[in-house]
């Protein structure tokens, strides 16, 4: 009876020994002592490819994990070949390819029949090329193959669809200094390649306004043709079915000569500089530090990559460490070497921090910069680099699509296929000395482009210590042009004349002895939710002085033009304006009726008569004003009979950008002598946007100074 029980103490003394052994060998290791296998090279899957009889590159990958087939397409084009001009019109005509529709069908017609069966057809053009997008259901696939064969070789170009994307870009520029961070990314952009670069330009007013329908059929034609793009298409297909799809598609399409014009390349620049943006409205400094980058196939471009891994791309790179984590200087901070296919990219350091230690910052990043070049990558930060560069490659080719686009991508650019393996390759072999020799040779601090954006008034030192001279950045977003016809000795008497008639009727003495005004009553916004009405009080101090406070549904607010600066009072407390919103107040004072009548013998107010116009049944007498300091006209609508201004056409800023700001002005009353309209309503090309309606006017009262101090 004794051996059972011997046996089972046995058994359990052998299970824990067997417990503690596989608890000491599941036991961690340190990460350190860690092993892992050497990377596999990135294995590609391989796409079919071949060339229709017309010149067209197609490109197919099978993928049957779902029922789904997806297409790019890649046109030799791009911005870079516009009109100086005409900056935007690659853009637009991206654009409207699509939203304007075919020959055969409105782009409205097209939406609705691809929605239908959950399909996708897009377009756009970018800096270096035009494409296209499709995403459609197997099923559907015979459809949107024609539609994007439609889009891509019989576009219409639609006026309205024009005219819309037209106001889409104007809206964009009147926003594009909106944000800190992107107007800093913009305008280093544009140091590193010169302003009128085509990698740098930028749409304006002007350059919207000169883009013709016309333009828009000529780019296209210059440069969409089948022997000038590719296609790729991968999904739920049989490879020999779909490549009799793409023939019946676009094999039709006939050949053309093409012909791309020359782009200069961007030169490295031959010295540092040291730029500033001023924003006033902020308490942190944007801070951008580089010069030109390079190209994919620059022979040290993997070793710069590695190198730039070090520097600033990770959390554990130099700057994070030093900058950031060491001194606290940085609420962000990194670098990016870059690079493109076939022009050299922007090589940047970049990061914020608050505005008293702006300077502190900028040479952190500098020393740190120039320590690299000096001492070269250390092991673990070399180890670190290629492991991180490396390790991202999966994310590059998880799927079909990213493959066939990548290999697509490479061919348009003439790349060999197997540039991405060579990458890796040389990644993998990258040695210190080869990093550091590739250093030495493309990174150059005597040239740095320095950029700061913030409120330099706040800067822990002048930005002067860091250089003989600071070049003050304008950003200021230029007005376009008025088309006014020149003025003659007739036309400025007569002009004259007008004015001085009206200045009697709208008050003569009393007018011109206004010192200040105060107008109560009630405003009336619309806005695309509709229209919201609130009390207001408007008050004018001659010569340039505003104040607006309006009781608003999320209370009290308050708008101050001091002559100088603008700024808003409300719940969130006070905020200066920028320089857009401030420059539109001054010109709500130096444009304001009263005010222009009472300065007509200054010099810097001109005027002069354009034509007879009849509003609602009276003749009246159009009269055009323009301040000269701001280049600012003002179109003055007269009636001729009694000499009232009823209406007033400028020049000013809308929602969603520039408009023509008409303003019709109606109720005339006398208000201490002084005629004034009760009434005004305001509308931006031809949309209302306000009312205001007066409950009183009040001339000469006083108006408290203290409304004027922040």
């Amino acid at each position: 009876m004794k051996a059972p029980r011997l046996l089972s103490i046995v058994t359990l003394v052998f299970a824990f020994v067997i417990a503690g052994a596989a608890q000491t060998s599941t036991r961690p290791q340190h990460y350190k002592k860690l092993k892992y296998p050497p990377l596999r090279e990135v294995q590609l899957p391989e796409p079919v490819r071949f060339t229709l009889a017309n010149g067209m590159v197609v490109y197919l990958l099978e993928d049957h994990t779902l029922p789904l087939i997806e297409g790019s397409v890649l046109v030799r084009t791009g911005s870079r070949y516009e009109p100086a001009e005409k900056v935007g019109l690659a853009s637009i005509t991206g654009q409207v390819m699509r939203t304007g529709g075919t020959t055969a069908k409105m782009g409205d017609e097209l939406d609705e029949m691809l929605e239908k069966v959950g399909a996708s057809v897009e377009t756009y053009i970018g800096t270096s090329s035009g494409g296209a997008r499709l995403s459609v259901l197997k099923e559907d696939i015979d459809l949107g193959l024609s539609v994007l064969a439609d889009i891509l070789k019989n576009p219409a170009f639609r006026d309205d669809k024009i005219d819309l994307a037209k106001v889409a870009a104007r809206s964009a520029i009147s926003r594009r200094n909106d944000q800190v961070m992107a107007i800093a990314a913009r305008e280093f952009n544009r140091l590193i390649y010169g302003p009128n670069h085509p990698y740098a330009r930028m749409t304006e007013y002007t350059t919207i306004e000169n883009i013709t329908k016309q333009d828009l059929i000529d780019f296209h034609k210059k440069y969409y043709a089948p022997n000038n793009m590719m296609l790729a298409l991968w999904g739920d297909f049989s490879t020999a079915d779909m490549r009799a799809k793409v023939e019946l598609a676009f094999g039709g399409w006939e050949r053309k000569e093409v012909a791309l014009p020359p782009v200069p390349q961007p030169r490295l620049a031959s010295q540092k500089t040291v730029n500033y943006i001023k924003k006033d409205d902020v308490n942190q400094s944007n801070i951008y530090i580089g010069h030109l980058g390079g190209l994919l196939n620059d022979p040290e471009g993997s070793q710069l990559n590695v190198a730039d891994e070090a520097l600033g791309g990770a959390y554990a790179s130099r700057l994070f460490k030093k900058v950031r984590t060491e001194q606290g200087l940085a609420y962000s901070v990194g670098s990016f070497w870059g690079e493109s296919y076939d022009y050299p990219g922007v090589f940047r350091m970049s990061g914020s921090t608050k505005s008293g230690s702006t300077l502190k910052m900028v040479r952190s990043i500098i020393t740190e910069f120039e320590n690299f070049i000096k001492n070269g990558i250390t092991d673990e930060e070399l180890k670190y680099a290629k492991d991180s560069y490396l390790n991202s490659f999966v994310f590059r080719y998880d799927t079909k699509g990213k493959v066939i686009n990548e290999l697509m991508t490479l061919e348009y650019y003439g790349y060999p296929k197997d540039f991405i393996r060579k990458q890796q390759q040389e990644i993998q072999h990258a040695t210190k000395q080869s990093v550091n020799e590739a250093v030495q040779k493309r990174w150059k601090p005597e040239v740095l482009s320095i950029l700061v954006v913030g409120k330099d008034t706040d800067f822990d030192e002048p930005l002067s210590t860091l250089g003989p001279s600071v070049r003050a950045v304008d950003i200021a977003i230029p007005a376009p042009p008025e088309r006014i016809p020149d003025p003659t000795p007739e036309t400025i008497a007569k002009g004259k004349e007008i004015l001085k008639k009206s200045q009697t009727a709208m008050g003569a003495a009393a007018l011109l002895g206004i010192k200040d005004v105060v107008l109560a009553g009630k405003l009336t916004q619309s806005t695309p939710m509709g229209e919201f009405a609130m009390d207001a009080e408007i008050q004018m101090v001659r010569p340039t002085k505003l104040a607006m406070q309006m009781k608003t549904p999320m209370g009290d607010m308050q708008m101050v033009f001091d002559g100088t600066n603008g700024w808003v009072k409300g719940a969130m407390g006070t905020r200066d304006l920028p320089g857009s919103q401030t420059e539109n107040l001054q010109k709500q004072v130096i444009g304001d009726v009263h005010y222009i009548l009472q300065n007509l013998e200054r010099a810097d107010y001109t005027a002069q008569y354009l034509r007879d116009e009849t509003i609602d049944g009276k003749p009246t007498n159009i009269v055009i004003v323009r301040y000269t300091p701001m280049n600012y006209a003002i179109r003055l609508f007269i009636d001729a009979q009694s000499g009232l201004v009823v209406k007033k056409i400028a020049r000013g800023m809308s929602a969603t950008g520039p408009a023509d700001i008409e303003e019709a002005f109606l109720d005339y009353r006398t208000a201490d002598g002084v005629q004034f309209p009760f009434k005004t309503t305001a509308s931006a090309d031809g949309k209302k946007v306000s009312e205001v309606v007066a409950t009183s006017i009040k001339v000469n009262g006083g108006v408290k100074e203290e409304i004027f101090k922040k």
